[in-house]
């Protein structure tokens, strides 16, 4: 494995993203950058075995300015109108987990005086995530619902924070309720009514992306609940199967560039795979492969290369690492990092 790896990628991230990296690190002030923006940069270094240079007053500050969003689950606070997605209160919480071992006290500033409004995520009669019914043909993006909000719900009742009590036990029941919408053949997400409209829309998806990379891609956000919790997947046959298939059929990555997509795949090819005790030769081979291959993205990323895909592209490195039984030079020990284990989220 390149020994260049980690500086490419750090020197992509200072090049291109000086003031955010400096923030965080503790040699500049906060930037104006977004929710996002901030996680991307807290779980590129957490990815990268960089987590101890995370300043202690970066911290504070972020803590500050998440205090005053809005987020979903929870009534508004006075004054405050900057509301942020199921994915990206889950992807805060989840940096909340990586920064440190016992979170609570992060979680206790972030959520202090707010009020409660579990109705709003959680269906009361079914159990449910809440979604939009209009996304329900599009199981990629449904997903960041359907997964995300259990993932909320875990890092509530795993987090430590006083205020997790009312959240013991939900992450489980919501997710026992999403085997329904969950098909017991293939192990995708089902949750549209009509399969005349669900043809439909993936002739349409086809026209820019593969759709059964987007049906894979979709499940993985409730897989990775599962495998924060140690739950078998459902059909998990099917799934490695058709996961391996799109692993080595598309190369050197799932689309364009490295990013998350390509984590959902070689994350369920692994995690399925330990599940089944059922490990494939082309499977390792391909890891080796892809490890390469992003290896040699980050020699020089594109111009349009954004922040938000860098931590979907380590998470894949540490993925195929797992996968290839290869240890890392820059971790502790040489192991990689299980985000989903220890994030809930990505």
């Amino acid at each position: 494995m390149s020994s260049n790896f980690k500086s490419n990628v750090t020197r992509h991230v200072q090049n291109r993203h000086r003031a955010l990296y400096d923030f965080w690190t503790g040699s500049g002030k906060m930037p104006d950058a977004t929710l996002e923006a901030h996680c991307d940069i807290v779980y590129t270094l957490y990815l990268l075995a960089e987590s101890k240079a995370i300043s202690p007053a970066a911290i504070s500050e972020f803590l500050a300015y998440a205090s005053k969003l809005e987020l979903p689950g929870w009534k508004v606070k006075s004054g405050n109108s900057n509301k942020i997605s199921v994915h990206n209160c889950a992807y805060l919480f989840g940096v909340l987990n990586l920064l440190h071992e016992d979170p609570g006290p992060l979680y206790d500033v972030v959520l202090d005086g707010r009020t409660l409004l579990m109705s709003e995520i959680v269906n009361e009669k079914n159990s449910l995530p809440v979604f939009p019914r209009k996304w329900a043909h599009h199981n990629w993006r449904v997903s960041h619902w359907l997964g995300g909000i259990p993932s909320i719900l875990l890092s509530m009742e795993r987090s430590g924070s006083r205020y997790g009590r009312p959240f013991w036990g939900m992450a489980s029941r919501v997710r026992d309720a999403l085997d329904s919408v969950i098909s017991s053949k293939t192990g995708l997400i089902c949750a549209y009514q009509s399969q005349l409209l669900q043809l439909l829309f993936r002739a349409a998806y086809r026209l820019r992306h593969d759709p059964d990379l987007g049906d894979v891609g979709g499940i993985a956000h409730i897989l990775w609940i599962d495998h924060a919790m140690g739950r078998n997947y459902i059909a998990r046959d099917a799934l490695f199967g058709q996961a391996s298939c799109l692993f080595n059929a598309h190369t050197p990555f799932m689309e364009k560039v490295p990013y998350c997509l390509d984590f959902d795949i070689v994350q369920i090819v692994r995690t399925a795979g330990v599940q089944l005790n059922a490990h494939r030769h082309e499977n390792k081979l391909r890891s080796d492969e892809m490890i390469k291959s992003i290896e040699n993205y980050f020699i020089s990323p594109g111009e349009d290369y954004t922040l938000h895909k860098i931590p979907g592209a380590l998470a894949t490195y540490h993925e195929c690492a797992f996968l290839s039984e290869r240890r890392l030079s820059f971790t502790a020990d040489g192991i990689p990092i299980d985000i989903i284990k220890r994030a809930y989220w990505l």
